[in-house]
């Protein structure tokens, strides 16, 4: 799947996600593009989405960009991030002031998806958090208000891990 020429912002079109590299792809094209905000929900953070160099660094350009940038993050699965390492979490201790992850409550589990929504605008969505079959958009303003609704009242319902922020040597 070539994603290039899609343009957050621009490109209103639902694109089928199947497989890991699809969603690998279209979750760093989204980051890469966005400037202002991403928000992730994830079971155990997608090593093979997140943790990989031009993911953070993408990231870490939309964290430093502006004093009003965030990047908000939600795992289920705190533990197996720990112990296995995460660059994004390592990322997150350094920029604490942009970069936020919470644990979510397990009592408030509401959904077993994940996403990631770009500067409000783009949206990559997997119903089922532990498959790849999904989607991406470009520009779906009315689904990415939705989908932030979600985010923010499960956002509500979670608390920071300490051992998130907790230096590990």
């Amino acid at each position: 799947m070539d994603i290039s020429e899609h343009k957050l912002g621009q490109t209103d079109k639902i694109i089928p996600l199947e497989r890991i590299a699809e969603n690998r792809n279209a979750a760093l094209a989204i980051a890469q593009q966005s400037s202002r905000t991403l928000h992730i929900v994830s079971y155990d953070l997608d090593p093979v989405i997140y943790n990989h160099a031009d993911f953070i660094a993408a990231v870490r350009r939309i964290a430093i960009s502006s004093k009003h940038s965030k990047i908000s993050i939600l795992i289920k699965d705190t533990h197996k991030v720990i112990n296995q390492g995460h660059r994004l979490i390592e990322l997150a201790r350094q920029l604490s002031s942009f970069i936020e992850i919470r644990k979510i409550n397990p009592r408030a589990r509401e959904t077993n998806a994940a996403y990631l929504i770009g500067d409000e605008t783009a949206l990559v969505y997997r119903k089922f958090d532990r498959r790849y079959e999904g989607f991406v958009n470009f520009n779906d303003r009315g689904k990415c208000r939705q989908t932030l609704s979600d985010f923010k009242n499960a956002w509500g319902k979670s608390q920071p891990d300490p051992e998130l922020r907790r230096l590990h040597i």
